[in-house]
């Protein structure tokens, strides 16, 4: 029995341009002015335009009056273009303040980044086993939380694909205007819940950028087309998809968290747990003291021994070029080995990925593989 791994539909979009076929966008909050060529392409392999794929010496600019985000209500958050690459695993950060709405002189490179939600599993798109026919219709919200302190900052997306030819990072930043929450009256569970928001943040997550992010990638999860459970998700995590097909990513290439894994490390291989920081962040309230519930074990993931691996050994020979009359953007092609596939990137084929073991594809290239037992 034949199943269809469903994947890219770009054919009319093609033809509206690159933009109309390309990769997912940030399209709420409205991103910042794109400086680079590809908006929708996955931030450089070697980080150079890393965050916000902003090149070197390029500044932030603005695109419009910044989004303005009240803390403690629900900001919808919403996504363009069809290839989704399966879903994946997202993160949501601020970095700021930013003084008086000085974009242009905000030291991005610089950036110290605060994660305060984070999506394991279907981001940007739920439950796709590939991409998207049409429009996507998958609606997120997030919630800027009480211990961030008001005024402007620069708001990132970042996104790890489920499914691709390569291990990549996608990042999109926009400017946002935070403002006080509205006065309650808070019961005994509303301050305790207020404490916890002001846990510290961690990191934005990093892989995929080379020496960048410290040689960390996602390309084991990638090979087995399982989303992400990031090492460090946060206070705030949601899981759309469920918890039982995660994969556990082993590394983090943020220098800050390569730093707290290596001062973490005890004699004979134990390990203590790093301590939180008493000095305050720019713009993020320091954490008080207290004591977190007892009840607090996150869900299990599975780790790298839970995955199952494939058998095969991947010899690629010479990749097939591209041109354009065969190789479409987002078009899948299933190699003449029936057992290895690539994907058109960029105007080239990706190197070859193999099939799941026991399992084979129809030779040829289009939206989707046809996928049957072998």
């Amino acid at each position: 029995m034949l199943f269809r791994l469903q994947l890219t539909s770009v054919a009319a979009a093609w033809a509206l341009g690159p933009l109309a076929a390309a990769h997912v966008i940030l399209e709420s909050p409205k991103p910042f002015r794109f400086i680079d060529y590809g908006p929708t392409n996955p931030l450089s392999s070697t980080g150079s335009d890393f965050p916000c794929k902003i090149p070197p010496g390029a500044t932030l600019e603005p695109v419009g009056e910044p989004r303005v985000m009240a803390i403690g209500e629900e900001q919808a958050v919403s996504f363009s273009g069809q290839a989704v690459h399966g879903g994946g695993s997202c993160q949501f950060a601020l970095s700021g303040p930013v003084s008086n709405g000085s974009w242009a002189d905000y030291p991005l490179k610089n950036a110290d980044w605060k994660v305060f939600h984070s999506i394991e599993g279907g981001c940007p798109a739920r439950h796709q086993k590939g991409n998207l026919d049409g429009p996507n219709q998958d609606k997120y919200s997030v919630t800027i939380p009480q211990g961030i302190e008001p005024g402007d900052y620069v708001f990132s997306w970042t996104w790890f694909p489920r499914i691709g030819g390569q291990p990549e990072i996608y990042q999109n930043c926009a400017p946002v205007t935070i403002t006080p929450a509205k006065a309650k009256r808070m019961s005994t569970s509303d301050r305790r819940e207020l404490l916890l928001e002001r846990a510290p943040y961690p990191g934005l997550f990093m892989a995929n950028m080379g020496e960048v992010s410290g040689g960390c990638t996602t390309g084991e999860a990638l090979r087995n087309q399982i989303p992400i459970a990031f090492p460090d998700p946060g206070p705030s995590v949601d899981r759309p998809e469920g918890t039982a097909n995660l994969f556990e990513q082993p590394c983090d290439g943020n220098p800050r968290a390569r730093k707290d894994q290596n001062q973490s490390e005890g004699p004979a291989g134990t390990s203590t747990p790093p301590q939180p920081s008493s000095t305050p962040v720019l713009g993020l309230a320091p954490s008080p003291s207290l004591t977190t519930p007892t009840d607090s074990t996150p869900p299990a993931v599975p780790t790298t021994s839970q995955v199952p691996q494939s058998s095969q050994t991947s010899e690629p020979g010479a990749v097939p070029t591209s041109n354009a009359g065969t190789c479409i953007e987002g078009h899948l092609t299933c190699l003449d080995d029936g057992t290895h596939f690539a994907t058109c990137t960029g105007g080239q084929l990706t190197a070859p990925q193999p099939i799941a073991p026991g399992f084979k594809c129809r030779v040829g290239s289009g939206v989707g593989l046809d996928i049957s037992p072998a």
